[in-house]
């Protein structure tokens, strides 16, 4: 009688310390990360110095804004925000603007209609918008949008040690090259100023926007074909044209902008997960906007 008394007397006691132990850590509160310790990890490994200035910074929300999730992506577009806070992140880190101008100039659209239905959204879901630009092509020891862009494409063993710029490839074709980045990005807008079937060994590559100057200088280079992101038809793109058409043999390839460089913002979620582990970090894809009449779609999220 007495074993089974004392027993009763254990398994209650243990009972009550387990209740009392639950309580007790629902009572503890969660760690707290705010958006201003976010951006400070940041500032510590970047490898190099953090300078004021440029397009970097908040373009919505504050440093002091608590944060449940961190989302990089190409661009804060709508459909990216949207994401974000579906995934659980009201925090997202963009490469490129929040509000359609390179450093995010609100003089001409603080009264837009579309501004201030963007801004609501953030605001009424406590986001913020970080702007992550200049440091990002800055990071040490490699600029980290080329580190994206070599990574999804298998390129690294191909870089030139005294440019990482320049790869190397194995033999193939413009037409090839072109089809290898449709198929490795998903990109169905992709344009090729060239000879389809002109041979292509060596690539010069410059990511996002890339006028006339240097792309002219890239062109001149002993490079078979530069890949940028986009260019203006009547400069570097006319450059092109007529390099060919002075019988040079060279191509030109514009993947569009964000599918250029958007992979390097995927890399981006990879870094930051090295030192941000009190909540999820995760990469956001771009919508893409474009669509090709071989390939008629529409991905754009029209729901608010």
């Amino acid at each position: 009688m007495d074993t089974i008394v004392t027993r009763r007397k254990l398994l209650a006691a243990g009972a009550v310390l387990a209740s009392s132990t639950r309580q007790s850590l629902a009572a503890t509160p969660a760690t707290v990360l705010t958006a201003g310790e976010v951006i400070a990890r940041m500032k510590q490994h970047i490898g190099g110095p953090w300078r004021e200035g440029g397009v970097d910074g908040y373009k919505a929300g504050s440093p002091e804004t608590v944060v449940t999730g961190v989302a990089t992506t190409m661009m804060a577009t709508f459909d990216a925000l949207k994401a974000a806070r579906a995934q659980g992140c009201n925090m997202v880190i963009t490469h490129e603007p929040t509000y359609w101008s390179h450093p995010d100039t609100l003089t001409d659209i603080a009264d837009d209609p579309l501004y201030r239905v963007k801004r609501a959204f953030l605001e009424r879901h406590n986001m913020v918008s970080y702007h992550l630009h200049d440091h990002w092509h800055a990071l040490k020891p490699v600029d980290g949008i080329n580190v994206g862009t070599m990574q999804l494409m298998g390129w690294t063993r191909y870089e030139h040690g005294d440019n990482p710029r320049l790869f190397t490839l194995p033999p193939t074709t413009l037409v090839g090259l072109a089809r290898d980045f449709q198929k490795t990005m998903n990109d169905h807008t992709l344009r090729v100023v060239g000879d389809p079937q002109m041979p292509v060994r060596i690539v010069y590559e410059s990511w996002g926007n890339c006028s006339q100057f240097p792309g002219a200088q890239f062109l001149n280079t002993e490079a078979d074909v530069l890949v940028i992101g986009e260019a203006q038809d009547w400069d570097l793109v006319e450059f092109a044209q007529d390099l060919v058409s002075s019988g040079k043999k060279k191509g030109l390839i514009l993947l569009g902008h964000v599918l250029s460089e958007q992979w390097g913002m995927k890399y981006c979620a990879e870094w930051l997960k090295g030192f941000i582990t009190e909540v999820p970090v995760k990469f956001v894809r771009i919508v893409e906007p474009y669509w090709n009449l071989h390939h008629p779609m529409f991905e754009i999220n029209t729901k608010l």
